[in-house]
């Protein structure tokens, strides 16, 4: 998979969130992103946001890294809103930085693209020679029911 090297513009996304590891998420017992991303969908958390940009499409906004891929992190699902909306009560903001990323594609049934999508990404920063993650904030969009876009901060 290669990606292409972007220049987002940055975004407020206002959503319902967790913090988990990765370690957590290979725990079924433990793990909180599909419960998240369930709850999401079963509540109309999409339909709950105010200030919506559109084309309203879900994100995933990963933020507050306590280290890299290994530690903790948040994760909040929701949509991009207008400059100046406020979370409503039950709700969360992330702030996603204007800045270059790194944008990987995915394609096919959800969750496993994802799954496949973030595991070609660590492989792919695994290898010598490859840009540095920055491990400030990390997205997914969700542009159709088979896509995924996962934006990767880079330094």
């Amino acid at each position: 998979m290669k990606p292409t090297m972007v220049r987002y513009e940055g975004a407020v996304v206002v959503g319902i969130d967790i913090a988990t590891t990765n370690a957590a998420e290979s725990d079924p017992a433990r793990a909180k992103i599909g419960g998240l991303w369930a709850r999401f969908r079963q509540e109309d958390v999409l339909g709950q946001i105010p200030g919506k940009i559109a084309p309203a499409m879900p994100m995933g906004v990963y933020t507050d890294y306590e280290s890299d891929d290994t530690g903790r992190y948040r994760l909040l699902a929701g949509a991009a809103v207008a400059k100046g909306t406020r979370p409503p009560a039950g709700l969360a903001q992330a702030v996603v930085p204007a800045g270059p990323y790194l944008l990987f594609r995915g394609e096919g049934e959800l969750p496993t693209s994802v799954i496949e999508t973030w595991k070609a990404i660590w492989a792919y920063f695994a290898t010598p020679g490859h840009e540095v993650r920055a491990y400030t904030t990390d997205f997914e969009r969700y542009p159709g029911p088979r896509d995924v876009e996962i934006y990767v901060s880079v330094r």
